[in-house]
């Protein structure tokens, strides 16, 4: 393992860290019963309350209530959020934590980098489209290149980190097989 490597891993472990509890308190919120969250009287109202802050903040048009129309795509990347990001996030901090990454885990986080950097290239794409009206250039930059932006370039270093060390492996076990056949050649 090179030296920037397990300097990576901790970048990476930090990520997962701070998008678990993400996840919970922001992203999949909607899935919640409102009973739960929404009342002043419900367990979990500090989320609604988190949520107004965020979308006052921001004025994050992903999150806002309607008359803010929410992009087709929107419910699938929560339900990814859900079934895939949530998983592998957990996975992540464990094998993270404990230092083993082998071939099969850089796989699977390779396809995560892939799978978030694409959704969240596309949010980018959408966020940046919306009416000057009603998300200022101003709020555009901090949405698209603070809080999103951010996702982004960890999704691609992941994704190009991963990729490179699959490639190495790969190279690796090419070049035994290739000092196997030679000797094996030779008698």
């Amino acid at each position: 393992m090179s030296s920037t490597r397990p300097w990576l891993d901790r970048v990476y472990l930090v990520y997962f860290l701070i998008h678990i509890p993400i996840l919970f308190c922001v992203d999949l919120v909607p899935l919640y019963p409102a009973s739960f969250w929404v009342p002043t009287s419900s367990p979990l109202h500090f989320l609604y309350e988190l949520r107004v802050y965020y979308i006052n903040a921001y004025n994050d048009q992903f999150f806002a209530p309607p008359p803010a129309t929410i992009p087709s795509f929107f419910p699938l990347f929560a339900f990814l959020e859900l079934v895939f990001h949530l998983p592998v996030s957990l996975w992540a901090v464990r094998a993270l934590f404990s230092g083993r990454l082998n071939g099969s885990a850089e796989l699977l986080l390779l396809v995560y980098g892939i799978e978030t950097a694409l959704t969240t290239a596309t949010c980018m794409y959408e966020a940046f489209l919306w009416d000057p009206a009603v998300v200022t250039t101003e709020q555009k930059v901090v949405l698209l290149c603070g809080l999103y932006g951010g996702y982004l370039a960890i999704a691609v270093i992941l994704s190009a980190d991963m990729y490179t060390r699959l490639l190495n492996r790969f190279n690796a076990l090419d070049t035994r097989k290739k000092s196997l056949g030679n000797k094996e050649n030779r008698y």
